[in-house]
């Protein structure tokens, strides 16, 4: 037998923690010693760095950075903090010691630094020495609350009652929002012997953590002021005169002496993807048309299609409607509306009539993902005061009218536009639409509900206009407004406002856009002519109209739009007017650099519209939202981006040292990582902790398997951990290690080991599998004798996939092809015709399958919904007879539970007598390595073990091994994050940590809360089993009961662990149905 380290586990004197849903460093700014100007690019190339890697988790990273920069300045004593930080981070407390007292060296009044070293000996657990550290940064600094709490923590362990009393009070006191030191206070209090006062202040911690959340490990405690990495981050102010730009009028030479016979509305659209602006116009024929873009001259291309006569079009929205990654178009009309699908090449075909948008009558339009469902759908304003309509875009350009049901009010009077942006930072669109003598309404997008109506505007006075972004570059969206002879800026989170005259007050609408690529956002107003504000940061806006040229415009300018045209790096810009469209030339912004974007969604819609960019670099941070396309972002002089990230619906995930070329477009892919699906199970196998599969993922909490309807869970699962060459005993223990690593909270009844002892060539496998619905069979384990081989498998396109099927080996059956991302865990139908020869049909005949199946998750599952001609998912069994012809055989197949598993599907008494081959249909992603033919035989003795032990802890968030997409995908037990890569798990009371025996030992609703990033170690003493009989083969299973809930934004309640379910409840009124009083 060998041994292997324990698995750490953090100290807690409480019984619960609180999980924390998401932890914000602000960042701290100070000053540095500078020296030469390539050394300080480089430092503060590598401190961004460091503090990107730090605030994202990635400890090694960022200690190599800091490292690097010491190298630079090795007696900054900032810098000397933040590498103890990282090595903090990485659970190096000898580390932290050793740096931290090196800035000590050079100024012993540090009190980070020696709060840090306090922290570094409650982690070694030498108690005495973290007091003295501790009480060095008190003395220093009594006002932070994270020291006082920790002091009174030691003080308590080391049976100073009285101290610990003093110093929970105080922080108890003083920092309502601490959530730990009333409870610790309380504790303190009853060792002291004050049952009375105990009692008081555990109410006082009750009261405080009602609807909150709380850290849940040793590092969230003591995250204060002194974890925060230091950054020289100081936003640079633009150039108080910029740099020279003209905008040329150039419109003769781009429409080849033909603008005039082109009008708005028009869209810009990329066909291919590679950067060549193109336009879709309106014609003075009364046709729409494609103008094709050749090194910067727009040519006619393609066919004209048929517009309504005297109808006033609005708005041409531009994105990919059926996520085929090309880009479509709908052009909204007062007299009815237009879809056109585009392909490769600029390639269009009108589907307006398909589409069920030709009768839509609108006067302004936005197309956003409103539901969540990785979909572009449709909100427009109707004319005459008729009030908003509302579509839902069900795939392939086919919408439906969903005004009365999607929860948006509808009934709103003297709507004048739409603008959706994420107003209050929650990585959800909201809608603001300006209202004609009224205060604009203000619809939030709420978390797992509807578009609420709010009063958080800054603005309640009626507006003709309204445009938003990030223009003090604080990455917060900001509200701008034309409200009668001004402009009003209303800055979000602050009170500022600035205010600027119109210089035209027949001014109709406002566009934000970097004209001078200086990182900046200018304002447009456009009306009669058009009127440029270049953002020169805390110095406000200054007109520039005259500087750049565009004093000369004295048509009425209906629309503006910008995209780099002739590719030059700078964005151009192109007018409807009342004489035809213009093409102004941007000559100059070039200067400066421009970051050009291309989102690539894949969970999200594939065009990433309402998509959040943001960026970080020296001096530079910026926060764009993808309302239209193309996506171009001025960075200024900067070459290098220290970290670029899309805040995509599910994760965020940074980009390091993104180089920036205006001829180059960057791609930011929506990774297809698992967010929510179900624990994992690993198991020692004598030299490492090998995952095994992953478990209750056919018991989801909440789930909808549609709107209003979820899947009623399973809550009972066995699943086959090995066999006695890769599972064995440590420390005369067999163990086992429960993750839960994805956004999720487990719930857990009951684990228990059970084995048995087969003949060589039997094979023993559960009865549990994912069914579509109840009741669900008792989970047993079925035991079988090899029958008749495999002999001939051909997929239904022709493919021969005998040797894929044979056998549980590298080769596996996939399907023919899936779904696109946004249908995750779906493929288009396929079967697999199987021939075993002659069968006698009278046996006990079972067919053993091993494979895996691609969850879909909430957001899939909602959005396969709206599309009624998709399939039925689930494998169907049938039987060809002597005739040829094929009848379904009466059995539920099912499918694995996730990870790979093996299913057996009972075929005793179900199958004709003349039964030639069998055939197994579906529409799910399943990947199959063995389907075999076996008989049923009686299952030996098991002997069933609880845990001996159990520990609850830390683990972190897995990192996965680089497999093909067509095995599943595969966390690394030993390589962890301890920052998971999405904003939301669900939050609330989990299980402290220690050992949770009396509540998995029996199925009794006695529930232990799993957190995301927490692990349950569970050891089976391998001396209670019974010796193991000659030529068998012993096999290990895992019985589990539990549930398991997803933070997906479909999932009910799935942003808070309670409820808590138990055994016998109604799933489909999970959350508003009340738990009854049970023992537990």
């Amino acid at each position: 037998m060998t041994s292997a380290p324990k698995i750490g586990q953090a100290s807690s004197n409480g019984i619960y923690l609180l999980l924390l849903v998401s932890v914000v460093i602000a960042p701290v700014i100070f000053t540095w010693i500078t020296t030469s100007p390539n050394n300080n690019g480089n430092f503060d190339r590598l401190l961004n760095a460091g503090k990107t890697y730090y605030d994202s988790g990635d400890a090694q990273k960022a200690i190599n950075a800091f490292t690097e920069a010491l190298l630079y300045k090795p007696s900054e004593t900032d810098l000397l903090l933040n590498l103890a930080n990282a090595y903090r981070l990485s659970n190096k407390p000898e580390q932290v010691i050793r740096f931290s007292n090196e800035a000590l060296a050079i100024d012993h009044n540090l009190g980070a630094g020696h709060f840090l070293i306090g922290c570094a000996y409650l982690r070694l657990n030498q108690n005495k020495n973290a007091i003295q550290s501790l009480q060095q940064a008190y003395d220093i600094d009594n006002t932070i609350g994270a020291v006082g709490y920790l002091l009174g923590k030691a003080k308590l362990t080391a049976g100073n009652f009285e101290d610990a009393i003093f110093y929970l009070e105080e922080v108890a006191t003083y920092e309502e929002g601490h959530l730990g030191a009333a409870y610790t206070w309380s504790q303190a209090l009853m060792q002291a012997g004050q049952p009375d006062e105990a009692k008081a202040a555990l109410e006082l911690h009750q009261e405080r953590i009602a609807n909150k959340q709380m850290p849940d490990d040793q590092g969230a405690w003591e995250n204060c002021v002194y974890t925060e990495v230091k950054i020289p981050f100081k936003l640079d102010q633009p150039l108080t005169t910029g740099i020279d730009i003209k905008f040329t009028d150039d419109t003769a030479k781009a429409f080849a002496g033909y603008a005039a016979h082109f009008a708005g509305p028009f869209g810009v659209i990329d066909f291919n993807h590679n950067g060549n602006n193109s336009l879709f116009v309106q014609t003075s024929t009364n046709t729409f048309r494609t103008l094709i873009n050749t090194n910067g001259v727009f040519t006619p291309f393609g066919k004209e299609f048929q517009s309504i006569t005297n109808a006033h079009y609005a708005r041409c929205l531009v994105g990919d409607l059926n996520n085929d990654r090309f880009e479509d178009i709908l052009m909204i009309g007062d007299q009815g509306s237009h879809a056109f699908r585009f392909a490769t090449n600029g390639l269009a075909r009108d589907m307006s009539r398909f589409s069920r948008l030709s009768t839509l009558k609108a006067i302004d339009a936005v197309i956003a993902d409103i539901d969540f469902t990785g979909k572009l759908d449709l909100l427009a304003i109707q004319p005459d005061n008729a009030g908003l309509k509302v579509f839902r875009n069900l795939g392939s350009l086919y919408f439906k009218d969903i005004s009365k049901t999607s929860g948006i009010p509808t009934q709103i009077t003297g709507a004048l536009k739409l603008v959706m942006d994420d107003w209050n930072n929650d990585d959800m669109l909201d809608i603001i639409i300006p209202r004609k003598d009224r205060a604009p309404f203000y619809l939030q997008k709420i978390r797992g509900a509807k578009h609420s109506q709010t009063n958080s505007l800054p603005t309640d006075t009626s507006v003709r206009a309204i445009a938003t972004g990030d223009l003090n570059n604080d990455l917060r969206v900001d509200l701008v407004s034309l409200i009668g002879d001004e402009i009003q800026i209303h800055f979000n989170g602050i009170e500022e406002r600035k205010s600027i005259k119109l210089t035209e007050s027949n001014a109709t609408d406002l566009k934000l856009f970097d004209y001078d690529n200086d990182g900046w956002l200018d304002i447009f107003s456009i009306g009669e002519g058009l009127v440029s504000y270049r953002n020169k940061g805390s110095d406000g806006f200054e007109n520039t109209s005259i500087k750049v040229g565009l004093n000369t415009i004295n048509e009425t300018v209906s629309q503006l739009s910008f995209a780099d045209i002739d590719r030059d790096g700078d964005s151009d810009l192109i007018l409807a007017t009342n004489n035809g469209l213009k093409y102004l030339r941007n000559d100059g912004g070039n200067k400066n650099l421009q970051l050009k974007v291309r989102l690539f969604g894949n969970r999200s819609n594939a065009s990433g519209l309402g998509i959040q960019v943001e960026g970080v670099t020296g001096g530079l941070r910026f926060k764009r939202t993808a309302k239209t396309l193309p996506v171009e972002i001025g960075v200024g002089s900067n070459t290098m981006l220290n970290s670029l990230t899309a805040r995509w619906f599910d994760l965020s995930l940074n980009n390091i040292d993104v180089e920036v070329k205006s001829d180059k477009t960057i791609t930011l892919t929506e990774l297809i990582l698992p967010t929510g699906s179900c624990p994992y199970l690993y198991c020692w196998d004598g030299q490492k902790y090998r995952f095994v599969t992953d478990l209750l993922g056919a018991s989801p909490l909440g789930l909808p398997i549609r709107e209003n309807s979820y899947i009623d869970s399973d809550p009972n699962e066995i699943v086959w951990i090995g066999d006695e060459t890769n599972f064995k005993p440590i420390d005369n223990n067999y163990r086992l290690q429960i993750t839960e690593e994805l956004r999720e909270i487990l719930y857990l009844d009951q684990a228990k080991l059970i084995t048995v002892d087969v003949p060589i060539g039997m094979e023993v496998h559960p009865n549990t599998k994912l069914l579509p619905n109840g009741p669900y069979p008792a989970p047993t384990l079925i035991a079988l004798n090899k029958y008749k081989p495999l002999q001939h498998a051909q997929r239904s396109d022709g493919l021969n996939v005998t040797s894929a099927l044979v056998s549980n080996d590298d080769i596996w059956l996939s399907p023919v092809e899936l779904r696109e991302p946004q249908l995750r865990g779906l493929a288009k139908p396929y079967s697999v015709e199987l021939g075993f020869g002659k069968i006698d049909t009278s046996k006990a005949l079972a067919l053993v399958m091993t494979g895996w199946l691609h969850f879909g998750g909430g957001m899939a599952n909602i959005s396969a919904s709206h599309r009624s001609q998709l399939p039925y998912p689930f494998p169907v069994l049938e039987a060809q007879t002597s005739n040829g012809k094929w009848q379904k055989v009466d059995v539920g197949v099912g499918a694995p539970v996730g990870k790979t598993k093996t299913i057996v599907v009972d075929l005793e008494n179900k199958l004709p007598s003349d039964l030639r081959k069998l055939r197994l249909s579906m529409a799910f992603e399943i990947h199959w390595n063995r389907i075999a033919l076996m008989t049923k035989a009686d299952i030996p003795k098991t002997t069933d073990l609880h845990a001996v032990s159990t520990d609850l802890h830390w683990h972190g968030y897995g990192k996965y091994e680089n497999l093909p997409m067509h095995l599943p995908l595969t966390p690394i037990y030993s390589q962890t994050s301890d920052k998971p890569n999405w904003r939301i798990t669900p939050s609330g009371w989990a299980t402290r940590y220690g050992n949770v025996n009396k509540l998995i030992n029996n199925k009794d609703n006695q529930l232990a809360l799993i957190a995301a990033g927490d692990e349950l170690t569970l050891d089976f003493d391998a001396k209670e089993l019974p010796p193991k009989a000659d030529a068998t083969v012993r096999n290990f299973f895992l019985f589990i009961s539990g549930w398991d809930k997803d933070a997906d934004f479909h999932v009910s309640q799935g942003w808070t662990v309670e409820p808590l379910p138990w055994h016998g409840m109604n799933y489909q009124k999970y959350g508003y149905e009340s738990r009854p009083k049970l023992d537990d």
